[in-house]
């Protein structure tokens, strides 16, 4: 009957681990940017991009970052820690975005994390937005926002 109860136990264990591994870590961030008069931005992010126009005069990025191989708890760390923080600055050809600490690579003991991170920018009609690397980008109108 002991061993019973501890096979037991143990298969409902490795479900639940099992289960527990095969979820990925997901968070979505919103930051604003007042444009100062600007007509061009440049994003200089190394991930997907899909530019959408809206009917106001600020412009909003919507970043989702998953880990593929990290839990809720590293991803919120990563988060706190400021590993997805946008930075803005005037240069000649209009506002340049960065996230500057996307380049460097995060390890866990010797595991390299896998990050997926994606953008959605709203920006308004009247602007230009260029990449600087062209990963990939998707112009669609929603006047619906």
């Amino acid at each position: 009957m002991k061993n019973l109860k501890y096979s037991v136990l143990a298969t409902l264990l490795l479900f639940v681990t099992t289960i527990s591994f095969g979820q990925q870590a997901e968070k979505t961030l919103v930051k604003s940017f007042n444009l100062h008069g600007n007509h061009v931005v440049k994003l200089d992010v190394e991930a997907p991009v899909e530019i959408r126009t809206w009917k106001n005069s600020t412009m909003r990025m919507q970043m989702t970052i998953s880990l593929e191989n990290g839990s809720n708890a590293l991803l919120k760390s990563l988060v706190q820690s400021g590993r997805y923080n946008l930075q803005s600055s005037q240069e000649e050809e209009g506002l340049v975005v960065s996230a500057p600490r996307f380049k460097r690579q995060v390890k866990l003991g010797e595991t390299l994390i896998q990050e997926n991170v994606s953008f959605i920018i709203y920006a308004p009609e009247n602007i230009s937005v260029r990449l600087s690397n062209e990963a990939s980008t998707d112009t669609q109108t929603d006047d619906a926002l």
